[in-house]
């Protein structure tokens, strides 16, 4: 039982620190899946508090991982492990029984669930929950009360400092399809030679003498049989192109996708999903984007969700002399996470995504910096990831020496 309690809890640490972890690097994304869930259910005064609700849940969910898997606080995060599990299993089934949102959004964009798989997962998960429920009296935790409370302030510290800059910056690892390096030419294709069909198991009914038969293509009744009706089940979905719905137009309503994605020169794409939403610093970076950029002899233009009459009161407004096209808003705010939000386009390849409070300026938008640029997005992942392990082991380490932790080991 030992062994089995202590497995248990690593594992439902692991997949609390792994969902929480998902949700806080993007805090926009878990917005957007809250402000889903309460138009659906009809309670859209909810809506400006889902950035809110959006950073608690991971937060919470985190914290709960990240105090199992330390060993601090056994019985209280034990309790608080089981009453969230036993929540949302209950919620999930709801969902999945009444969908009103297809993609229920518990592992963010990293690991997308349908609203069925979902409440199995939550079905698997709430048994080793519940084993450590049982068993919290029995967890002897590894540290002392002092320490135990520190390893806490950490976690909760650490998960709301990685909510913070990805919320004021980008989500520090991207695991939308629109991440730097994709090639959206490539990645909107379906037809790709060699790629798995959709398969389908087909049975054909038939009727003799008052009794009904389902039978296999392959192996169908003489002619005596009357058919009664095809049944089609597919059991693959086959391939689908990672990149759906990017389909921009002009005032005119004529598709310009291809021509976008085939400019064989950097192309400075600023996504405002909302043009009434855009803050008025963005808007200054906006007119320095489309003079300078314009002027160093790059395609600049903006996409937008806003209708036409917004688009012109925005130009009569600000003055802005851009070419403006349109899309789809949920498509853009899956490309960028910020309003407005700046990609740096060649050939149909992402090159580099900014945030507004990162737009580069006049002096950043030469040939050779925006190349930097791209090269320095190739290895800022790695670079974050190893920040992290690096401090994660110091801040272990500098406790043990600051409050001469204990180790007891359940």
């Amino acid at each position: 039982m030992r062994s089995l309690r202590n497995i248990s809890r690593i594992l439902i640490g692991i997949m609390f620190i792994f969902s929480g972890f998902v949700k806080a690097v993007d805090p926009l994304g878990s917005t957007y899946k809250f402000t889903d869930y309460f138009n659906a259910f009809g309670i859209e005064w909810l809506v400006p508090a889902a950035l809110f609700f959006a950073v608690m849940l991971s937060a919470i969910e985190f914290l709960i991982g990240f105090a199992l898997i330390n060993n601090v606080f056994p019985r209280v995060f034990s309790t608080l492990a089981f009453i969230f599990m036993g929540f949302f299993t209950v919620l999930t089934l709801i969902l999945a029984i009444t969908n009103p949102v297809s993609d229920c959004g518990c592992f963010g964009d990293a690991i997308k669930l349908t609203n069925w798989q979902t409440f199995y997962k939550n079905l698997f998960f709430i048994i080793p929950t519940a084993i450590i429920f049982w068993q919290r009296k029995k967890f002897m935790p590894r540290y002392e009360r002092i320490g135990q409370s520190a390893i806490i302030i950490v976690g909760l510290l650490g998960v709301l400092f990685i909510s913070k800059i990805s919320y004021q910056h980008l989500p520090l690892i991207d695991f939308r399809a629109y991440s730097v390096g994709t090639n959206i030419k490539l990645a909107k294709n379906e037809d790709w030679i060699g790629a798995p069909q959709p398969v389908f198991d087909t049975k054909i009914v038939y009727k003799k003498d008052g009794a009904e038969q389902a039978f296999t293509t392959d192996n169908l009744p003489d002619t005596t049989w009357t058919w009664v009706k095809t049944i089609n089940k597919q059991i693959s979905e086959g391939y689908h192109a990672p990149v759906q719905n990017f389909n921009i137009t002009d005032k005119n309503k004529q598709d310009v996708t291809q021509m976008i994605l085939s400019d064989e020169y950097f192309s400075l794409m600023i996504v405002a999903y909302d043009l009434e939403d855009i803050p008025n610093d963005a808007i200054e970076k906006i007119q320095v984007l489309n003079d300078v950029g314009m002027g160093n002899g790059y395609n600049v233009f903006i996409v937008t969700a806003s209708n036409l009459d917004q688009v012109n009161a925005f130009e009569r407004e600000h003055s802005i002399m851009s070419t403006f096209y349109f899309a789809d808003p949920i498509t853009l705010k899956t490309i960028v996470r910020s309003n407005p939000g700046l990609v740096l386009l060649h050939s149909g390849q992402i090159l580099q995504k900014w945030h507004y409070n990162d737009f580069p300026d006049e002096n950043q938008l030469t040939e050779y910096e925006l190349f930097n640029a791209h090269q320095a997005a190739k290895s800022a992942v790695i670079r974050w990831l190893i920040f992290g392990f690096l401090v994660g082991w110091i801040l272990i380490a500098t406790l043990f020496d600051i409050f001469a932790l204990k180790s007891r080991f359940s």
